[in-house]
């Protein structure tokens, strides 16, 4: 016994899954649009001094004006005393939402030096990031693996966050 599907519902499903489609593209689109290089005398008052007072005695390398959980942001890249920071900047009011600092592989928690050592193969060569966002704390490892450099992050626990 064949089963024939009926055209009419085929072509309703099929309907529907390009709309969800088109309509998932246009909403990565949207949030990409709003994404807009800015310069300090761009920001906000609050969040200007917020910035001046994060990155002294370094430099600015970017400023990024973006929507984040529905609110404005800045997303700051710096360089400061040689190393790399980023912030989360926000708009309202100056406030610090999150930072990603380089830090030493020996300052990583035992569990996640484990688990990057795993992952690596070594300890060595590595350019260690904690980030701090939200509350939440992860830290971004980039090294060597198989001739590619690779980015792996992990949880505080050494779990692998995708």
């Amino acid at each position: 016994m064949q089963t024939r599907i009926n055209p009419l519902i085929m072509v309703s499903a099929l309907a529907v899954a390009i709309t969800s489609l088109v309509a998932g593209c246009a909403t990565t689109k949207e949030a990409e649009a709003k994404e807009e290089h800015v310069s300090l005398s761009q920001l906000s008052p609050p969040a200007r001094a917020t910035v001046q007072r994060e990155t002294a005695g370094g430099s600015i390398d970017t400023i990024i004006k973006e929507i984040e959980k529905g609110k404005l942001v800045y997303d700051v890249e710096a360089t400061i005393g040689s190393k790399h920071a980023e912030f989360v900047i926000a708009d309202a009011d100056g406030a610090v939402l999150g930072t990603e600092t380089q830090i030493e592989f020996s300052e990583l928690p035992e569990p996640v030096r484990t688990a990057t050592e795993k992952f690596f193969g070594t300890r060595t060569g590595l350019t260690v990031m904690k980030g701090v966002e939200y509350g939440e704390t992860s830290y971004e490892i980039e090294g060597q693996k198989k001739g590619k450099t690779v980015e792996v992050t992990f949880d505080p626990t050494g779990k692998r966050i995708e």
